[in-house]
C-alpha cells in the first residue's frame, strides 16, 4: 500500500495541493496498490474527501501544526506495524521535509521526499536551522525536487548519499468546460483588446501588480489590452489599489476564485498567459503548474526568471522568460505578442505540444520509478 503524508492538501489550493492530489490519484490508477493520504484538515474538507469520485482513502489530522506532523507520523509507524499485510505501507511519500521529520530512521522501505523550493532558506541560515532539516531528511531515502532552482536551494541541508531526482510536476488533463462556463468567462473580460490571463494565489511574488503596470503602459501605447487575474489571497487589495490608482477599473477584473470548469473556459477565451513572477525576500516560484495548464490550452506563457519558473516553459518557443523587475521587458515581450499574431500562433502550437508531454499519466511512471533507484543511507 501506497500512503501520502501531507500537510498541503485540496480542498485548500495551491501548487503543492495540486501535485498532491494528482499523485495520489494517478498512483491509485498506475501503480497496481492501493493509495491512503494523511492530510491536514477536519470539517472543512469533509465535502472533498466524501467525493465518491476519489479513487484513494483519506484520513485527516487536526490539532496544532507540530501535533498534526507528530501523529500522522505515529498513525504511520502504526501502520508499518499493522497485522494486516495489506495495510502496511510498500512506499511513502512526503510532501515536503516537514512531513517526515517524525518517522523512524532507515526504514526499510522507500520514503520519497518532495522538495518544492521555499521550504529551504537562502543563505545566510542558522545552523539550528540547517541541523532541523537535515535531520529529517535523513529519514527519506529518496527526494523529488521540482526543479533545478529548488535542487540548488535544498543542496546544502542534503544527508550524504542523497542525490534528488529533478522531476518537473506533471499536470492533469483540464476540467471539460461547459457552455455555461463558457458564457461565464466571456462576463468575465472588462473591456476590449488582446486577453491577458492570469491564475494564482494573489501573493507578491507572483508580480500581478507588473502585470496590471503592464497593461496600463500598453494601453498608454496605443495597445488593446485587458487583463483577467482569477484567485485569492493576502496582496488582493494592494492589487485592487493599484489597479484604481492607475485608472484601469475599465481594464483590469478580479475574478476571484473559480471552479476547475471555469479556469478552463477562461484559458480557452485568453490569448496569452502572463505571470511575471521574481523573488521577494526567500520566497519565489518553484515551478509553476498554472504555466502548463495555460499551455494545454494554447496559449503563449510569460513568466519571470527566478525560481523554477523558467523551467515551465520553452524560452522563446511557446513564450517568453523575462526580468519581472523590468517592466520595459515585460511590456516589449506583450507587445511583440500583441502585434503578431503569427507568432502567437506559433507559440500556440508549441505550447500544447509542451503541455501534453507534462500530463499525469505520461509522467506518473517516472515518479514511480524513483522508488525502485539506488540509494544510500545518510
Amino acid at each position: 500500500m501506497i500512503y501520502i503524508t501531507a500537510q498541503a492538501f485540496p480542498p485548500r489550493s495551491g501548487g503543492i495541493q495540486t501535485l498532491m492530489a494528482g499523485l495520489a490519484f494517478y498512483a491509485a490508477h498506475h501503480s497496481g496498490e492501493k493509495v491512503c493520504v494523511f492530510a491536514d484538515g477536519g470539517a472543512e474538507a469533509r465535502t472533498f474527501d466524501s467525493s465518491a469520485s476519489l479513487p484513494y482513502a483519506i484520513r485527516r489530522f487536526g490539532g496544532l501544526k507540530p501535533l498534526r506532523r507528530w501523529r500522522k507520523a505515529q498513525a504511520l509507524k502504526r501502520a508499518l506495524q499493522s497485522p494486516n499485510p495489506e495495510m502496511r505501507p510498500s512506499l511513502i511519500f512526503a510532501d515536503s521535509w516537514k512531513s517526515v521529520e517524525h518517522l523512524p530512521k532507515h526504514l526499510n522501505i522507500p520514503v520519497i521526499v518532495y522538495a518544492h523550493g521555499n521550504e529551504y532558506p537562502r543563505a545566510p541560515f542558522s545552523k539550528s536551522r540547517q541541523s532541523r532539516i537535515h535531520q529529517a531528511l535523513s529519514r527519506a531515502s529518496h527526494m523529488i525536487a521540482v526543479s533545478r532552482d529548488t535542487e540548488r536551494r535544498a543542496a546544502p541541508f542534503l544527508p550524504a548519499g542523497m542525490s534528488p531526482h529533478i522531476l518537473h510536476p506533471p499536470v492533469d488533463p483540464p476540467a471539460p468546460a461547459s457552455a455555461d462556463d463558457t458564457a461565464f468567462a466571456e462576463t468575465l473580460w472588462p473591456s476590449d483588446g488582446v486577453r491577458l490571463f492570469a491564475v494564482c494565489r494573489l501573493i507578491d511574488w507572483k508580480g500581478l501588480d507588473m502585470a496590471i503596470r503592464a497593461v496600463k503602459a500598453l494601453r498608454d501605447q496605443g495597445e488593446r489590452a485587458q487583463l483577467v487575474i482569477a484567485g485569492t489571497g493576502d496582496d488582493l487589495v494592494r492589487l485592487q489599489t493599484l489597479t484604481h490608482d492607475l485608472g484601469l477599473e475599465a481594464h483590469v477584473h478580479f475574478a476571484g476564485r473559480v471552479e476547475p470548469a471555469q479556469k478552463t473556459a477562461l484559458l480557452q477565451s485568453a490569448d496569452i498567459f502572463v505571470q511575471p513572477g521574481r523573488s521577494v525576500g526567500d520566497q519565489c516560484e518553484g515551478f509553476g503548474i498554472t504555466y502548463l495548464e495555460a499551455a494545454l490550452q494554447g496559449l503563449p506563457v510569460i513568466s519571470g526568471d527566478q525560481g523554477g519558473a523558467p523551467e515551465a516553459l520553452r524560452d522563446g518557443v511557446n513564450g517568453y522568460v523575462i526580468d519581472a523587475t523590468d517592466l520595459d521587458a515585460l511590456t516589449e515581450s506583450l507587445k511583440r505578442l500583441i502585434e503578431n499574431p503569427k507568432l502567437r500562433a506559433k507559440f500556440a502550437k508549441a505550447s500544447r505540444a509542451h503541455g501534453q508531454a507534462a500530463l499525469w499519466p505520461k509522467r506518473i511512471g517516472h515518479i514511480l520509478a524513483v522508488a525502485q533507484m539506488p540509494h544510500e543511507d545518510g
